[in-house]
């Protein structure tokens, strides 16, 4: 007698699918029950299992500092055309000086034409480069005549601003490098998990038949529902995208990311489930009692 429900498919689930299960399932098992049911030596590893298992998962999520990064160098980017288009347009002057001013500097710019479309290093030691010759003593008079001063100024400072930013993140994309990786962080939580689900299918049997405590078996089978709830919806979410089905001829199973993890909109009704959940009532017997499927 298991009161736990067998979890299948972990494999096949998305990170955050499997991230959001073991979530609500960590949530559920409570350091008192944990204690009081001498669990830590199962718990402990499941507990740490899923905490790496956490910081793996948000380190291969979008990173806060990326979006200001692509928005620091976009405006930097802007910052160096709108240098670039005040020098090409000071060359159609009928001001001889100032076209010839223009000229000079446009041999500059042209050094570093497409630089925006490279790499951020690259990008960035560019625009470093325009900004330190147009701010020397060569090039610093042509740029006074052209009025454009304060421009070449405001680029070095949105060229400084950018790598702020991108040293900012350095020390994360290094942690990330080195952290483990998801996949194998998501098979130790799935052994940790089910040790410590056979533990709590163990303490239930000698609760509730070996040794009968019947206040410790309804608090064990308690959790169990709870737990089963989770694999439940777990379980339903795979089998709504095709997992555990068998596709007919012609058929391939569908893939994607569903919109929710706890399964989308929608209710449960008419979705084949690739598993059935442990009997909600294990201790009652029925005529029409059905197998009990095989549990973790």
């Amino acid at each position: 007698m298991k009161v736990l429900s067998e979890l299948r498919y972990l494999p096949r689930a998305h990170d955050g699918e499997h991230w959001f299960l073991y979530s609500q399932i960590d949530a559920l098992i409570k350091a008192e029950f944990v204690e009081k049911f001498k669990l830590a030596v199962f718990h402990s590893p499941f507990k740490a299992g899923f905490g790496d298992e956490n910081e793996s998962y948000s380190a291969v999520t979008k990173s806060v500092t990326t979006e200001a990064i692509a928005l620091t160098d976009d405006r930097r980017d802007k910052g160096l055309r709108r240098l670039d288009l005040g020098v090409q347009y000071a060359t159609l002057s009928d001001d001889a000086a100032k076209s010839e001013a223009a000229k000079r500097c446009m041999v500059i710019l042209d050094l570093h034409r497409g630089a925006a479309s490279k790499s951020y290093a690259e990008n960035t030691a560019a625009v470093a480069d325009v900004v330190e010759r147009f701010q020397s003593d060569a090039y610093k008079a042509d740029i006074e005549t052209l009025g454009l001063t304060d421009e070449v100024a405001a680029l070095k400072a949105l060229n400084d601003e950018f790598q702020t930013v991108y040293m900012s993140r350095l020390p994360e994309q290094y942690a990330r490098s080195t952290r483990e990786a998801t996949r194998s962080v998501r098979q130790r939580v799935d052994a940790a998990f089910e040790d410590l689900a056979d533990a709590i299918n163990a303490i239930y049997i000698m609760k509730a038949y070996i040794e009968p405590v019947a206040e410790d078996a309804a608090e064990i089978k308690a959790l169990a529902d709870a737990i089963n709830a989770a694999i439940y919806q777990f379980q339903l979410t795979l089998a709504r995208r095709g997992v555990g089905k068998t596709p007919s001829d012609g058929e391939e199973e569908t893939p994607g990311e569903p919109e929710n993890p706890d399964g989308g909109e929608g209710g449960d009704e008419g979705t084949d489930l690739p598993f059935e959940p442990t009997d909600p009532n294990p201790d009652e017997g029925g005529d029409d009692e059905e197998e009990t499927p095989s549990v973790v």
